[in-house]
């Protein structure tokens, strides 16, 4: 995941006039109609009673721009980030600038779930050149789908912005860059075209060296998606990669150089790494909670006092994550995706099921390292995340897991404007009729609890907009004990007001507020990732909380069913990434690799057989799709629709490394069916990312581990696996 540059802006939108738009009035050309309508993008559609004509990423499209010799404007977002909507509100609802959209330019929406590759290919650029990365993502195209100038949140015409730190520029607003851009256009086009082209050269040429994620365009930052050769042809299964070895300069050297790395960017203070926003990092966490458990050579590489040290580190920010305000402490449902501040105390509001699934996996293997018990810590969190993830709304009725929830809500029923964070936050006014009405001794301990004030808890500093005045956003600063000692009563009194305030809170919010919007789609790599995270808990709660560990195994069962049964054509060989109401677009790379590791952990939960042989025909559709001879595997097909470039991900961000996950896949298919092209593979795409990690280790936490599986081979087979793979040698 990116920062996102627009942490700083104001959180609430522009006031609008009757008819819900501000401005004068529009004309609306003939040529263009919004066809928002007819996407079945929860997000995409939510703009189909825009004044912005918008349109559609297709051919159509691009087309008209042609026709007419516009610039296209690309919109990309989601439904449940805050300034997509904020956006929509101050600058797509605002007359004068849906005017300009429509006469000037050829608008097009596009929601990042349903194109990661597009979204990919334009974040890259926008970081390149401007140093920034996050949502919405805002790009100005030639017809040719050249990038001439992009960003994130632009503000609204009239809108006045503070930000967070003083040396910060105040952005241009939206109706400035539109008119800037149509006289740019209009005057120097030759040069916009040159210009855009020979950015997009710079683009293609770093890609095909693999050096796309160490150098940047222009000078001006790093770009994150390693590794593009257009010349290599698309590899049938099985060709020609038998004995493929490993790099002999890739060795578990590289593993004690990125937790080196790591550790030193560790923030000791609040846990996690570097000093601003703080985003959720699974495969780096994981990283360094396997390290203890890693084979004794690594262990005597890295150290076993630095092993230790990485767990501590792991353990430390997972605590902090915990007690902070991106967990919903009264609900118990799930985290938000990032903080806006280094200490976990200002939530981006938005969940991502995918998010919360890694979580679950990640807060699994805390608590097992804790002793795995239920009495152990961590273990009243896997709890949280695996009710979660395996009631409604995120378990859909029919199968699968929805995408997200909704940053902004209504505070109360009937209100007219939506709030950020509306669901989570408590004035100390509201938060004591509320429990006082209970029992009037538990509200200042649970205040003290979760330091609620009467002023609000929300520093000044970090709400330059005076979003957040008065309102509490709760986080755990005491220990139970603590609170004994303060109030002068039993722990156990302290724990049973706490569970009693969680409950009077949590009914009230159900009783009066609006629960944030579900964008209900299912997005295949999500839910295989998810099917993960739910096999691995259910096999190891199966015998602390057994109903809980049946939940979570049906839950996996019926997503990767609903996936299989929907989402697969198998007369094709090819998987679909989208549901809802209805098959989308046809799957990427990431789509085939988590889905497959996550039949392969359902497997080992399960031992049912099929899930393997599921696992095996995804897979080498993946070879036959997305494989370079090159090695490694790019994110697109050959056919992609409009994606000017062609990329691998090797890298680590919020989500694993496709690359990485299909490596260890390949390993473990390899193991299982006893497939040396299987193994093969694995090699040659660890070997495509050679100069990136030994350049940049702790930037491939992911693919270090298929390292290690290289050099050292497959940990050791479960009875399930000695079985399976002795039955397929008698049929």
């Amino acid at each position: 995941m990116h920062n996102n540059s627009a942490s700083a802006a104001p959180r609430s939108p522009m006031p609008v006039d009757g008819n819900g738009y501000g401005g004068g009035p529009v004309r609306q050309p003939a040529t263009l109609r919004n066809r928002a309508g007819t996407s079945k993008s929860p997000f995409v559609n939510s703009s189909q009673d825009s004044p912005v004509h918008w349109q559609l990423l297709d051919a159509d499209s691009i087309q008209q721009a042609e026709r007419e010799n516009k610039l296209m404007f690309l919109h990309i977002g989601y439904k449940a980030c805050h300034f997509c909507r904020i956006m929509a509100h101050e600058c797509f609802s605002n007359l004068e600038c849906a005017s300009i959209l429509n006469e000037s330019f050829i608008p097009v929406i596009v929601d990042r779930d349903e194109r990661p590759d597009i979204d990919a290919i334009y974040m890259n650029y926008v970081q390149a050149v401007s140093n920034v990365g996050g949502w919405p993502l805002n790009l100005f195209l030639t017809p040719e789908l050249e990038p001439v100038f992009g960003g994130t949140f632009w503000p609204g015409p009239g809108t006045t912005r503070r930000t967070m730190a003083e040396h910060e520029d105040e952005p241009p607003d939206f109706l400035t860059i539109l008119n800037k851009l149509r006289d740019i256009w209009g005057e120097q086009e030759a040069r916009c075209r040159k210009e855009a082209s020979d950015i997009l050269g710079q683009l293609r040429e770093f890609a095909a060296e693999g050096t796309l994620g160490t150098r940047g365009v222009v000078g001006r930052s790093t770009l994150e998606l390693p590794g593009w050769n257009s010349q290599q042809p698309v590899l049938a299964v099985g060709g020609g990669l038998r004995d493929a070895p490993v790099s002999s300069e890739l060795d578990l050297d590289q593993l004690e150089e990125a937790y080196i790395h790591i550790a030193g960017t560790f923030d000791p203070v609040y846990g996690g790494f570097g000093l601003a926003t703080k985003f959720l990092t699974p495969p780096k966490l994981s990283f360094l909670l396997q390290l203890h458990r890693s084979p004794a050579p690594v262990q005597d590489i890295v150290g076993e006092a630095e092993c230790q040290h990485a767990t501590k580190m792991a353990l430390d920010t997972l605590r902090k994550i915990r007690d902070g305000a991106l967990r919903d402490h009264v609900g118990g449902e799930g985290f938000a995706r990032c903080s806006v501040t280094p200490d976990w105390t200002l939530p981006n509001f938005e969940k991502l099921m995918v998010d919360n699934a890694l979580l679950l996996g990640l807060y699994t293997e805390a608590w097992l390292t804790s002793g795995g018990r239920a009495e152990s810590e961590f273990f009243d969190i896997v709890r949280e995340l695996a009710n979660y993830l395996t009631s409604e709304p995120i378990a859909l009725p029919g199968g699968g897991l929805a995408s997200s929830e909704a940053s902004d809500s209504y505070y109360r029923r009937g209100d007219t404007e939506m709030r950020e964070g509306a669901w989570y936050l408590w004035t100390r006014r509201e938060f004591d009729s509320v429990l006082d009405a209970a029992d009037r001794h538990i509200s200042p301990v649970a205040a003290a609890y979760w330091n609620v004030q009467e002023d609000g808890n929300v520093d000044e500093k970090h709400d330059p907009n005076d979003d957040f005045i008065n309102q509490n956003i709760l986080r755990v600063v005491k220990t139970y004990e603590e609170l004994a000692q303060q109030f002068s009563i039993p722990v156990e009194t302290a724990q049973k007001y706490i569970q009693k305030a969680k409950r009077e809170l949590k009914a009230r919010r159900y009783s009066e507020r609006v629960r944030p919007e579900l964008d209900n789609k299912i997005v295949t790599a999500w839910n295989g990732l998810a099917i993960s995270a739910l096999s691995r808990a259910a096999y190891c709660l199966r015998e602390v909380d057994p109903m809980l560990s049946s939940r979570c195994l049906s839950t996996a069962l019926s997503t990767a069913r609903f996936i299989q049964r929907n989402l697969w054509n198998p007369g094709a060989w090819m998987l679909h990434r989208i549901w809802r109401d209805g098959i989308g677009m046809e799957g990427f790379a990431d789509d085939y690799a988590y889905l497959t590791a996550g039949l392969l952990d359902l497997f080992d939960a399960t031992g049912d057989e099929s899930f393997v042989e599921f696992a095996d025909v995804v897979q080498q559709s993946q070879i036959t799709l997305f494989h370079d001879t090159a090695g490694a595997f790019f994110s697109t097909t050959a056919s992609s629709p409009h994606a000017v470039l062609r990329l691998k991900d090797g890298m680590d961000t919020s989500l694993p490394s496709v690359n990485a996950v299909s490596a260890m896949n390949l390993f473990r298919l390899g193991g299982l069916l006893e497939d040396r092209a299987f193994s093969a593979h694995a090699r040659a795409t660890i070997n495509a990312f050679e100069p990136e990690m030994l350049q940049h280790p702790w930037l491939f936490p992911g693919l270090l581990g298929a390292v290690v599986t290289a050099r050292l081979g497959v940990p050791g087979a479960s009875a399930r696996h000695v079985e399976y793979r002795l039955r397929r040698r008698g049929r």
